[in-house]
């Protein structure tokens, strides 16, 4: 019994510490669990199946007939009399063939030249690549939106915290002030002030706990898990920041960029439609093979020994070449040409955007980089005359109205302290998506 109790307990810390999640954590969770990035990854293996069902349209087609007629009132042909030793100008009614008949037969099929398979067959794989690239760019998407979503809950965090701390402070700032009033040293407006500032800190609180939970729900939908699942991050703002400091940003290589493989892939697509109304006017050949048995009686007694079959077989090819479309088939390869022109010219836009992309964005982080040094000594100077400011106003040397201004000052400080390291960390990881090469293929 008490293995039993110290395994269920295991199982059970277990499963609570499976839910501290780190960044990275979170991020192999939702590229995991992520219902678009499933959904993106059954899109390849459908994209698979198709290139299958492409390659087999060239490949032999085997098909199985089989027929059974039953002419319970046969069709009547006349004939010339004459035929039968009858008179001539008269016509004989009369009857060919029996009321009952059974056939079965085999048919293969093999295309032997057709240029428009082949372009199909380089079209299945151009099919399976989009796939592919469309899920590396879901798997991008998944991991941006699970970090702004992480960095949120731990800012929403932070944000608590630092409420936490104003409030206390005010209360205890509060209490002293009445005391103070009330034994007539100073006057009621101060205290009103006091109480209006603890007032705006409940509420803040309050909203700050609702978008504190709203963020960590966003994070468990990212990440693909129940919204009442229990959740808790171990990374931290600070820490984040860090190491985004650490961390160099390697060159960018268009090569290697998912959206201008993409880009690369469509002229790709394009060529293989100019290429397809190229081929059509190319002849195709196709060879046939048919063999069979057919059974003949008046009654339904085709499985017994003594019916007689009648073999059949019959073997060809079929040779198809166009000749003329009424100009129809140079209009679609110009069509096909201008799509293909199109094509590159945007493959050429979005490169020139992936460049100014890197740029402005090599931009931002460094200004984020700057701006948390700037926000951290902001912070720093804020806390010192909140500090300098609570003190004149215990010695009755400001008012009420003027330390409020000081702690709203704080306040605002604190708060561009955390949104300049939420911006970093998110910034930070739109410029590493942009620049990493492209590793994984499904």
């Amino acid at each position: 019994m008490n293995r039993i109790v110290t395994l269920t307990a295991l199982l059970f810390v277990f499963a609570v510490n499976a839910q501290e999640l780190d960044l990275n954590g979170a991020i192999q969770l939702a590229k995991t669990n992520n219902r678009n990035l499933q959904n993106a990854n059954s899109d390849i293996k459908i994209a698979r199946q198709k290139r299958l069902e492409t390659i087999a349209t060239g490949l032999p087609q085997i098909s199985f007939s089989a027929n059974y007629n039953n002419a319970f009132e046969q069709p009547v042909s006349l004939v010339p009399g004459q035929y039968f030793g009858g008179v001539a100008g008269e016509y004989s009614a009369v009857t060919f063939g029996t009321s009952q008949s059974v056939s079965a037969g085999l048919m293969l099929d093999q295309t032997i030249f057709d240029g428009t398979y082949l372009v199909g067959l380089q079209a299945s794989e151009i099919y399976l690549r989009i796939s592919q690239q469309a899920y590396v760019k879901n798997e991008q998407a998944v991991e941006q939106a699970t970090v702004e979503a992480y960095v949120n809950t731990l800012l929403a965090k932070a944000q608590l915290v630092f409420i936490n701390q104003n409030l206390t402070l005010a209360e205890n700032n509060l209490k002293e002030a009445q005391q103070v009033f009330e034994n007539g040293f100073i006057e009621e407006e101060n205290v009103q002030q006091l109480q209006l500032a603890v007032a705006t800190l409940v509420s803040s609180l309050n909203y700050a706990k609702q978008m504190h939970a709203v963020a960590k729900n966003v994070l468990r939908f990212v990440m693909g898990m129940d919204l009442d699942e229990p959740l808790k991050l171990s990374s931290s703002l600070e820490g984040l920041v860090l190491e985004m400091q650490n961390t160099a940003d390697s060159p960018l290589s268009l090569a290697e960029n998912i959206d201008y493989q993409m880009a690369e892939n469509d002229v790709r697509s394009k060529e293989l439609l100019l290429k397809l109304e190229r081929f059509k006017a190319l002849p195709a050949i196709k060879a046939f093979l048919s063999g069979g048995y057919d059974g003949f009686g008046e009654d339904f007694n085709f499985a017994r020994p003594s019916q007689e079959w009648y073999g059949r077989a019959i073997m060809g090819v079929n040779l198809s070449v166009p000749v003329f479309s009424s100009f129809q088939s140079k209009a679609n390869r110009q069509q096909a040409k201008l799509a293909l022109d199109q094509s590159k010219n945007q493959a050429q836009n979005i490169a020139q955007d992936i460049l100014l992309e890197e740029s402005r964005m090599r931009n931002t982080v460094q200004f984020q980089l700057e701006n948390i040094q700037t926000t951290s000594e902001s912070l720093k100077l804020a806390e010192d005359i909140a500090r300098k400011n609570e003190i004149k106003f215990k010695e009755g040397l400001i008012s009420g109205f003027t330390l409020r201004q000081i702690q709203t000052q704080l306040y605002e400080a604190q708060n561009n302290y955390l949104n300049a390291m939420q911006q970093l960390v998110i910034s930070k990881t739109k410029l590493s998506l942009l620049v990493n090469p492209v590793t994984q293929t499904k």
